[in-house]
């Protein structure tokens, strides 16, 4: 297991990295830069020296670039996809469709409102919850928007804000970029709340022009009791044509939740808990027809750690759980994304930190042979 860094600054915490290969063979890792802020008295996780804000007004979307199939990171390509402002940038999914052209899909949070200004959309749009400490103003759910290159990520055009009918109270972006069926569609997965009333729900939408206009979304997965909130889903469409989700939940014990689709995602099937416990994560089909789960572990010992399916994620081998790193301090690290590499290795990428306190977005070339003779 060899642990590399792909990129780490000294004024911005980078999280939520998403690992994809260009058809050039170059690779690209998309993720969120956040400012470097100082603790107080209001939160904070334990041994961690800065406080790293998951929601910030001076946020950025960055990407950074591996021409060596990801042996080595060249810290001159990092790319500003988008400076963000005075707007918070969250989490960030990249994919090249079969044109060429890249595209980046996000979400964003307007800041600084009054109560007074929030209170008038909160029937809308999703307020979040004032926090101790923080001096933002109120922040409120912006929209959905997409970014596209036509220059192999480096260069992007003007953000594209785009809703979800049905879902404009609030979306939030999933683990997984465009996954681009063989007619041309393009498929998106996202969690979020068509109402105040309505708990986390996970879907699916699609796209018949290329992004430009997206149709009603399709539930993965919704609970009715209001006892689990779904989120965070990845997406991934097998050879076989079979679409597979991981789904981290909340209030439940923290073990992802799957579900599966054999008719392009338009219904969802065998929704059920997972044996694996962590969140969120992230889903490949490997050469050796595998699956590999890769995610977060956010409990002691913290770190990152994956799975391997052999029946299409029916099962999940956790006898042979790979325990990528467990030399995390405490729980803000994770969101891993992997890719195979040529040589037949993998790259899993992730946000960790170190005893400075800076989350960076850290990576492990690994061997599948290490589980599997």
């Amino acid at each position: 297991m060899e642990h590399i860094t792909i990129y780490k600054g000294t004024d911005f915490h980078c999280a939520f990295p998403e690992v994809i290969r260009l058809q050039n063979g170059d690779l690209l890792t998309v993720f969120r830069q956040a400012p470097v802020r100082p603790p107080n008295d209001y939160e904070g996780l334990c041994n961690a020296v800065h406080v790293h804000h998951h929601q910030d007004p001076g946020s950025r979307t960055a990407l950074i670039r591996s021409t060596d199939d990801g042996e080595t990171w060249d810290p001159a390509s990092l790319t500003i996809v988008d400076a963000g402002g005075d707007q918070d940038l969250n989490l960030a999914m990249i994919a090249q469709v079969s044109s060429g052209q890249i595209i980046v899909n996000n979400m964003r949070l307007f800041s600084g409102w009054t109560d007074e200004q929030s209170a008038e959309v909160e029937s809308e749009k999703w307020v979040l919850p004032k926090r101790p400490g923080r001096n933002f103003g109120r922040m409120v759910w912006d929209s959905l928007y997409l970014y596209r290159s036509d220059d192999n990520g480096h260069t992007f055009a003007p953000a594209e804000p785009f809703t979800v009918e049905s879902m404009t109270y609030w979306s939030h972006t999933g683990k997984t970029g465009v996954v681009e069926l063989p007619d041309g569609t393009w498929l998106l997965p996202f969690h979020g709340m068509g109402s105040p009333e309505e708990i986390g729900r996970v879907y699916i939408v699609r796209s018949y022009d290329q992004g430009k206009t997206w149709g009603r979304p399709s539930t993965v997965a919704y609970d009715p009791n209001g006892q689990l909130r779904f989120g965070e889903p990845p997406l991934l469409r097998l050879a076989n044509g079979r679409l597979l989700t991981m789904m981290r939940t909340g209030a439940g014990d923290d073990h992802m939740y799957q579900a599966y689709s054999t008719d392009d995602g338009w219904t969802w099937r065998g929704l059920k808990k997972s044996p694996i416990w962590g969140y969120p994560c992230n889903l490949i089909e490997l050469d050796s027809g595998r699956i590999l789960c890769t995610y977060g572990y956010r409990r002691e010992p913290f770190g990152i750690r994956a799975a391997f399916s052999e029946d299409q994620g029916e099962t999940w081998d956790m006898d042979n759980e790979v325990v990528i790193r467990d030399d995390g301090l405490h729980m803000d690290l994770g969101y891993p994304s992997s890719i195979q590499k040529k040589d037949g290795r993998i790259l899993s990428t992730y946000y960790h930190h170190s005893e400075d306190g800076i989350r960076f977005i850290g990576g492990s070339i690994w061997y599948e042979s290490d589980v599997y003779v």
